[in-house]
């Protein structure tokens, strides 16, 4: 008794939201006559009692029962239409949710399908959605962390008249409510807060944590709300928050749709980073991910202050995905909804070698990349373009996580990506391009060692195109362990004071532009001349340009 007085305070107290129309307050439904029709067959079919034929009569001022021309419209009380019960229906699950029969104190799961009785509560978790169908084709999906009870489940015989009362004690709710075909059909919700009564609209509604106040977002349709004996009228494109005992906030313009930032046709990564446009006002942005455009169950949903926010990891396949800015009183906005595909398995390997744009000297590499999680087999493939327009070497079905392509043995640029293919055939997207370029080894340097008139020795070798610099190297052994000339060289000569006292050598290496060092040239020896030679070569070298310069 105590509980049904505080429900009946709770009721006094609340704020109610009621669709306006003129038909509200009608309390006749109104019957219009097909072929074949007449009382008796009327009152029969829709009726409490058979019996009501002849108070139609009286009420309608029909003269003959049984003769009513087709499109003769009929008003009857609504209290005479028969009402019977008839259950909702779990239209679509996504995540776990519990379902309470009334006057039971164990809770089951719900499950696709299962049936919704007058008293029964259903409790939805953390990224769990569940969307009910309602005898007139009434859509209300229950997001995560919600608790709703439904008070009463009816339908006024097959007139089409469904009634329908619940209670969201907790949570966010979004409705597609059927519009109305008669007046005794009704859909209300009840909050701690507030009570929403419409019939054919769109509108979410959402339940502070502290139950003390209530969102209510129109997206389509109209909807009053009245409470301490103020009402405002609620557009389509307009929100409003009730507050136990207070009259409705004046209703302000919901917030614009963001717009996406480019996404690509498919995302193939797992885990994509999706970007929107910033909303002015906005303090938040709710994200949603469903599995079709209707969004009656979300597979995924956040809210984040910032622009930005990772999808899941989630299988491939078309989803779809929403995205609405929140205001500073919590009234969420208009949509932005786009279409994504998702094609991210079997991820494809990570290269390992050759590292990117490593340059390899007269030999094809070994390509090396990790083994990926579903893949049964791998994708290779090369070419000589990083468009791939050019491809080099196709090869599918490779089974280890290496392959040397030694068909591919010319000097030049290689573009070489992966994909894996799992084992019922499906192959992946591609990996990142990664580059590599084989060279021809350097020759070897042959240096030669001459005589300069100016008494010096001077070594000098053929030049190359490719070559960027030389070094030289001058030993007191042939194995060059006891080095005494080390030198850098730009041109390909070096020139030398007379070598004395013991035999040197001499070796060349050519080293390219990119720093890689070519292999040395043949060792040259370097005999010293004799100690006579030594002394009197400056001398003889000047008589004989004295002669010349007499001679000539």
């Amino acid at each position: 008794m105590k509980s049904l007085l505080n429900y009946f305070k709770l009721l006094i107290s609340s704020t109610i939201l009621i669709f306006v129309s003129a038909n509200v307050f009608a309390q006749d439904w109104v019957y219009t006559v097909v072929e074949g029709d007449n009382l008796w067959n009327l009152s029969k079919q829709h009726l409490d009692k058979v019996t009501r034929f002849e108070q139609i009569r009286k009420l309608n001022d029909i003269s003959d029962p049984k003769l009513l021309p087709p499109g003769t419209r009929i008003r009857i009380p609504l209290k005479w239409i028969r009402s019977n019960s008839v259950p909702a229906q779990i239209h679509s699950i996504d995540g776990v949710s519990e379902l309470l029969r009334a006057n039971t104190q164990n809770s089951q799961p719900l499950h696709l399908g299962s049936m919704l009785y007058l008293g029964d509560e259903i409790r939805t978790s953390n990224q769990s959605t569940i969307a009910i169908k309602f005898a007139d084709e009434t859509i209300l999906t229950i997001h995560e962390n919600s608790l709703v009870r439904f008070d009463h489940l009816s339908a006024h015989g097959v007139t089409g008249m469904v009634d329908t009362r619940l209670n969201i004690l907790k949570g966010r709710t979004d409705t597609k409510v059927t519009p109305a075909v008669g007046p005794g059909s009704r859909f209300e919700i009840q909050t701690p807060s507030a009570i929403s009564s419409v019939r054919g609209t769109i509108y979410r509604t959402s339940v502070s944590e502290n139950g003390k106040a209530s969102n209510i977002e129109v997206l389509r349709g109209k909807v009053a709300v009245s409470g301490a004996n103020e009402q405002q009228l609620v557009n389509a494109g307009y929100g409003t928050q009730v507050v136990a005992n207070s009259p409705p906030l004046p209703p302000r313009p919901l917030l614009a749709a963001p717009l996406f930032d480019t996404i690509p046709k498919t995302i193939e990564q797992i885990k994509w980073r999706v970007s929107w446009s910033e909303i002015q006002d906005a303090v938040s942005y709710r994200i949603e991910l469903a599995n079709n455009a209707k969004f009656d169950t979300l597979i995924w949903q956040d809210v984040t202050q910032y622009r930005k926010t990772t999808l899941p990891d989630i299988p491939d396949g078309n989803y779809s995905l929403r995205v609405r800015a929140i205001d500073s009183l919590g009234i969420e906005g208009l949509n932005q909804d786009k279409q994504v595909i998702i094609n991210a398995y079997p991820q494809p390997p990570v290269a390992l070698k050759p590292i990117d744009s490593e340059v390899l000297r007269g030999q094809t590499p070994i390509l090396q990349w990790t083994g990926s999680e579903n893949a049964s087999n791998y994708h290779l493939e090369i070419a000589t373009d990083i468009n791939f327009e050019h491809i080099a070497f196709d090869k599918k079905g490779i089974i280890e996580t290496y392959y040397k392509p030694t068909a591919l043995t010319k000097n030049g640029h290689y573009y070489w990506r992966l994909s894996s293919i799992a084992s019922d055939g499906e192959q992946g997207p591609t990996g990142p391009i990664r580059s590599y370029q084989i060279k021809p080894i350097p020759a070897k340097v042959e240096a030669t060692v001459s005589a300069e008139d100016d008494g010096l020795l001077v070594a000098s070798w053929r030049p190359s195109l490719n070559e960027y610099k030389y070094k030289v190297q001058i030993a007191n052994n042939k194995s060059f362990t006891n080095i005494v000339i080390d030198e850098l060289v730009t041109k390909p000569r070096l020139a030398l004071d007379p070598i004395k006292g013991t035999t040197r050598y001499l070796r060349v290496k050519s080293i390219e532009e990119d720093g890689y060092e070519g292999p040395w040239g043949t060792t040259q020896s370097i005999a010293p001349l004799p100690d006579d030679e030594l002394n009197y070569w400056p001398l003889a070298i000047g008589t004989i340009f004295t002669l010349l310069k007499v001679l000539l």
